[in-house]
């Protein structure tokens, strides 16, 4: 691998992940919102619309389309690490937030040994999670080391079997490599996996998809030029392509006869496991997203790559305001449904709450050394001493004084997102 190669840094890659983990802050006050309506028996007849686009759609591809810029990120991160180093980065980066989160933020220090083990239980259900949203974390966290060998071998022969077999993917002519060989794969997983358990939150067919789209993300950038290069070939005819296939999800989501036939999990209610319904389901919810990452991929290949002063800011953002954001979006919920308060008009103004309140808290924890780790947050001392006001100060004394008060802060931070997670539960 050339040094070259190694040197390159793919803006449009962080920028989606920063907008991506954007949207999905929005995205989650979003559905909170209308559960909380229907649990207030409110229908919305109005803008269903915009509604089937914004969440429906959505939830096909989002969470994959940030499966796989993780494991872009990886293979870039691969480059420069051995194994292990890897290994113990996603220990640190992963592990001590899904530790902090679970027993602190979630309150499963109040219940060690349950929580314990449903940590370490195999797919616990939904209802039975202790990590809460940070399963993405989880899941994240599991696949970097079962895929490390795989990772670790590719490195070490960027011009062996499987790197030259994926680029003979990409070469094929009109693309049709990157359009088809994936969501083929990705409905391999659907046909076989789905009908016997309900898909939810990365557990069940739903590991084993997510866990691909990782691998696809490592493997492209891995193939380096051949990638970028086939993803602005086919940006026109996935533009086109990706509405029509977002027609076929949204007809057989509503008319088949399947039950949760997106969803899985029909051979509980008496359904067939295998069939040509189900069959053709599987096919089109694989295409459907696999083709919106392609969509925003080969968009922000041609917009995004371009560096911005605050770019770094931001990523760094990413996973402190990810952890948080779920404390912060339940209490404006209920409040402004005990208000009356309109679903868009609440959804306006508690979406820039929360983006306020997260980003105030990621100011917080990044100024205090011994909480950057738990948030996700790379470097200890020396980032920290890049921070104003630390780095205005000269006085040895001063920078402790602050180091304490910006602690001592942190505390207040974390047991407010607790008080505002069970002020939330009261209200509700």
């Amino acid at each position: 691998m050339s040094s070259n190669t190694q040197r390159v840094r793919r803006y449009d890659v962080d920028w989606l992940r920063v907008i991506l983990f954007g949207l999905l802050i929005w995205f989650h006050y979003a559905v909170f919102s209308l559960d909380q309506l229907e649990g207030q028996g409110t229908t919305m007849e109005l803008f269903n619309l915009p509604l089937f686009i914004v969440i429906g759609v959505m939830h096909q591809w989002r969470l994959a389309a940030l499966f796989v810029i993780s494991g872009m990120g990886t293979a870039f991160a691969f480059r420069r690490r051995t194994w292990l180093t890897y290994v113990k980065e996603r220990g640190t980066r992963l592990g001590l937030p899904l530790l902090f989160g679970t027993y602190i933020l979630w309150f499963g220090i109040f219940a060690p040994l349950e929580t314990t083990g449903r940590l370490l239980t195999v797919f616990p259900g939904s209802e039975d999670m202790p990590y809460g949203h940070l399963w993405f974390i989880y899941n994240l966290l599991i696949y970097s080391v079962l895929l490390t060998p795989l990772f670790a071998h590719v490195r070490n022969n960027p011009e062996g079997k499987i790197v030259s077999s994926v680029r003979s993917v990409l070469n094929i002519r009109y693309g049709l490599g990157i359009l088809l060989v994936p969501p083929m794969l990705l409905a391999i997983n659907g046909i076989l996996f789905k009908p016997w358990a309900f898909g939810e939150v990365g557990m069940w067919w739903e590991f084993p998809r997510y866990m691909l789209y990782f691998l696809f993300g490592y493997l492209l950038i891995s193939a380096q030029e051949q990638y970028f290069n086939v993803i602005d070939r086919v940006r026109i005819p996935v533009t086109i392509i990706t509405p029509i296939l977002a027609i076929f999800w949204y007809v057989l989501q509503t008319d088949s006869a399947i039950p949760h036939v997106m969803e899985g999990g029909w051979v509980e209610d008496g359904v067939a496991a295998f069939s040509i319904d189900a069959t053709a389901a599987s096919l089109v919810q694989s295409f459907h997203a696999w083709f919106w990452c392609l969509l925003i991929f080969s968009w922000a290949s041609k917009l995004l790559n371009r560096p911005n002063r605050w770019l770094a800011y931001l990523n760094e953002a990413v996973y402190p305001t990810y952890i948080v954001h779920m404390h912060l979006t339940f209490v404006p919920i209920v409040l402004f449904g005990l208000m009356g308060i309109g679903y868009y008009v609440g959804l306006t103004i508690g979406t820039v709450l929360v983006m306020i309140g997260v980003m105030v808290c990621f100011e917080i924890v990044r100024r205090a050394t011994y909480f950057r780790a738990v948030f996700g947050i790379k470097g200890g001392h020396e980032e920290v001493a890049k921070i104003y006001p630390y780095n205005q100060m000269n006085n040895r004394n001063y920078r402790i004084a602050f180091a304490v008060f910006a602690h001592a802060l942190a505390v207040v931070m974390v047991i407010t997102l607790l008080a505002l997670l069970i002020g939330a539960d009261i209200l509700g």
